[in-house]
């Protein structure tokens, strides 16, 4: 497909290999509640030996299926390759993009991913081909000391809303009151938007509670994770990945990661 016919599409980044059951299934639960269509994504890459055509072929069948079967418009777009991932969401103003990874080649490189979405302005969510139950009816959401993960209200706010879903704040075991602080904003919000919520105790700090979360999200039965993306990539993150590299890898539910807004937040190294 050349051209798309809406905008704010709720986007499925997907192998062509194999069709993408639980990044569809998160799709339909996003696409029914924002009345947002849906648009299955894949770029051409070298190490999958897939030509335009056949991938075409591949994500119209697709698309047809999920269409007829949830009553969503779905529609397809195939990049020529990765590179153009970043000006493409931009333009197509895209509401969310779903990453289903799979085993196939060129689609179970995390690192590409987080590479491609480093300044994306939208919540870009990784789903594995094994997830299934996909529900939104607990959300849980660490909070660090970091004064961006303010972010993650909005967004919390705005799934209680919609799917009636509790949110579980975790706030990171610290020293100092930030996470506290930032937490007592974010519930806030959550009460005067009459958002169900209530509080998890974080046995780590600041710096680890992301993962503890991810690690906890099966046992409180949390069906999404939200936290926040790394501010910048130091030497040891460039050498053994970012911390959303490690808790994607060790996430049994869908994770969703907000970049730091730099227009918003003076960024420090």
């Amino acid at each position: 497909m050349d051209t798309l016919k809406h905008i704010e599409y709720i986007f499925v980044m997907t192998s062509v290999a194999e069709f993408p059951t639980s990044g569809v299934e998160l799709a339909r639960l996003l696409a029914n509640a924002a009345e947002k269509p849906i648009c299955l994504l894949t770029y051409l890459d070298t190490k999958c030996n897939t030509s335009p055509q056949q991938a075409e072929q591949v994500l119209d069948t697709w698309s047809r299926q999920v269409s007829e079967s949830s009553h969503i418009p779905t529609e397809y777009f195939v990049l020529p390759s990765r590179e153009e991932f970043p000006d493409f969401m931009r333009k197509a103003e895209a509401s969310t993009v779903i990453f289903a990874l799979s085993e196939n080649p060129g689609f179970n490189r995390v690192r590409t991913f987080l590479r491609m979405t480093r300044d994306l302005r939208i919540p870009y969510i990784f789903v594995k081909p094994y997830f299934d139950n996909i529900h939104l009816r607990r959300i849980l959401v660490p909070v660090t000391f970091l004064i961006e993960d303010r972010e993650k209200g909005p967004f919390a706010n705005n799934i209680g809303k919609a799917f009636g879903s509790e949110i579980l704040m975790m706030t990171a075991n610290d020293y100092g009151h930030k996470a506290k602080a930032t937490t007592q904003a974010i519930e806030t919000v959550l009460e005067k938007n009459g958002v169900t919520f209530r509080s998890l105790t974080a046995r780590k700090d600041s710096a680890k509670v992301d993962l503890e979360a991810v690690e906890r999200a099966p046992a409180e039965k949390a069906g999404l994770v939200i936290m926040s993306a790394s501010r910048s990539y130091g030497l040891d993150d460039i050498l053994f990945g970012p911390k959303e590299l490690h808790c994607i890898n060790r996430t049994d539910v869908p994770l969703m990661l907000i970049n730091p807004r730099s227009d918003l937040y003076v960024l420090c190294g």
